[in-house]
């Protein structure tokens, strides 16, 4: 079989057989790629935070969202401890952890992608990171990660 008429196969497959099926959103925080599960979001929205003065650095702020104020984390600091400058406004996602909604600040959603059922353990004990794709993006569990402790450094008194 010629290499055209491996294309005219491969194209004469219904869509859903061309490429695998998504399950995730590729988001980037602090320069790193993360895969976002599609079952734990429930929106996606632009930021339009208002600052909490005062509060710890994990705190990114409140979001109005049709008519309730839902306080959003930043992603950056519960990943990597640490607060990282954007030039972006950034996405906010939203989910639910536990009784509530809340919403997880990143710098972008950058594409859908597909994460296999075969999660190899993550390299480091980061709380919200479920594991690693064979592509070698981590997995986060936004619901663990908006539920884990912040670290003792970050909720010192101002």
């Amino acid at each position: 079989m010629t290499r055209l008429e491996r294309q005219a196969a491969r194209l004469a497959l219904p869509l859903d057989a061309q490429r695998p099926p998504v399950n995730a959103l590729r988001v980037r925080v602090a320069g790193e790629e993360y895969a976002a599960p599609l079952a734990q979001l429930l929106e996606i929205l632009p930021a339009n935070l208002t600052a909490l003065p005062r509060t710890a650095p994990h705190v990114a702020g409140l979001q109005v969202v049709r008519g309730e104020l839902l306080g959003v984390l930043r992603a950056d600091v519960l990943l990597t401890g640490r607060v990282h400058a954007s030039s972006l406004p950034g996405r906010v996602l939203l989910t639910s952890a536990g009784a509530a909604t809340c919403g997880l600040l990143v710098d972008d959603v950058t594409d859908l992608v597909w994460t296999d059922d075969s999660l190899r353990p993550p390299l480091f004990h980061t709380p919200g990171v479920t594991g690693l794709t064979a592509g070698g993006l981590a997995v986060l569990d936004l619901a663990r990660l908006l539920q884990a402790p912040a670290p003792p450094w970050l909720t010192a008194p101002l």
